[in-house]
């Protein structure tokens, strides 16, 4: 691991170098990329249920016709059916938001503009990871120095090891102060993150589009802006918006605290747990969603957390078709920009590992 750290320092500028071309890519080709993958998964259905007849046909063909053979053979005309299904549903789906379709590929579109003509957006992630990490580290540092107030009695001599029992219970109620404090940090940076790629995105935008850049993408973007609102406007809204998340966390680390403390080998009682755990889990992904959007609300028109979170999610029950298609784009390409990222960085690992390894 030593011997390789400047190899794995390396992979990372490889790792951002791909991701500044998979953009490039995203610039050229998100178009046609959107309507490949809406054909894909029309054509993925209906073959998925070919598949399993064909295969279905092939079974009887070999085994013939007998009891045993009869379940598998159900249950490969089930999936067949399954199949044929959901791929009818897919179809009249997309006829009949036809038009919802094709606002969210062209959303999809200009934001793959966005980011091919601002590439510097991609260093506010870097920024806000080096943020999280200095303030994790400071956390922990506190609540070592907390932990560390009381009486120190010696456990083990030979191991050097110490025990401290806390007398006062401030010190305790400081600990799960430091606790909530450090979620709420890191949940609060995480926001801020969110907020200026979404004001870069809104100035980029709204920005005058008749004036010529030399990258031939019409528009610029205003990064600066978000790192400013944040402090002037909207400090007090992302500090309520990421209370709420703070809060589910604390809600499903409880949750899975209490879950991991219940003896019993019942197997009801191990379905409600995972009903539970479920439902908590739909639920933070939920309040994530709705805060994102929150945010983009409070970029666009000045107003508070609640009263954006409101609006954002009445935008949401009324265009409930675009949604869901730009959010199942965005799902798809991010899937693809990991993979073809993570492909094409390891294997350059391995190539520069293969020709630097001495024999």
């Amino acid at each position: 691991m030593y011997k390789a750290r400047w190899l794995l320092l390396g992979t990372v500028g490889i790792g951002i170098f791909y991701t500044f071309i998979f953009m490039k890519f995203m610039d050229k080709c998100a178009l046609q990329c959107a309507w490949i993958s809406v054909i894909a998964v029309q054509l993925g259905l209906i073959g998925g249920g070919f598949l399993f007849w064909f295969a279905r046909n092939d079974y009887i063909y070999h085994n013939g016709i007998n009891t045993l053979a009869k379940s598998t053979e159900n249950w490969l005309l089930g999936l067949a059916m399954l199949f044929w299904v959901l791929g009818s549903l897919y179809a009249i789906c997309l006829c009949c938001n036809l038009k919802s379709l094709q606002v969210s590929i062209r959303i999809i579109e200009t934001a793959a503009d966005f980011f091919a003509d601002t590439k510097r957006v991609a260093l506010v992630p870097l920024f806000f990871l080096v943020v999280s990490i200095v303030t994790l580290f400071g956390f922990v540092y506190g609540y070592i120095c907390v932990s560390s107030i009381g009486n120190i009695t010696v456990s083990n001599i030979a191991l050097q090891t110490k025990s401290i029992e806390h007398t006062d219970n401030k010190v305790v109620l400081a600990q799960w102060a430091l606790i909530f404090g450090c979620l709420w940090t890191i949940a609060f940076l995480l926001s801020c993150n969110e907020f200026v790629i979404v004001v870069s995105a809104a100035t980029w935008y709204f920005s005058n589009k008749q004036i010529p850049d030399d990258d031939g993408i019409p528009g610029d973007a205003e990064v600066y802006k978000g790192f400013l609102w944040i402090p002037l406007y909207h400090f007090g809204s992302l500090a309520i918006g990421s209370l709420t998340i703070t809060l589910v966390w604390i809600i499903r680390g409880a949750f899975e605290y209490a879950a991991n403390h219940i003896q019993s080998n019942s197997s009801e009682t191990g379905c409600l747990l995972n009903c539970i755990r479920c439902c908590l889990s739909c639920f933070d992904k939920f309040m994530r969603y709705l805060t994102k959007n929150a945010y983009i609300y409070m970029a666009l028109s000045s107003e508070s957390f609640c009263t954006s979170a409101l609006n954002a999610f009445i935008l949401m029950l009324k265009n409930a078709a675009k949604f869901a298609f730009v959010e199942g784009f965005s799902d798809f390409f991010m899937f693809i920009a990991k993979l073809s990222i993570s492909i094409f960085t390891t294997a350059t690992g391995i190539v520069i590992l293969s020709f630097t390894q001495k024999d």
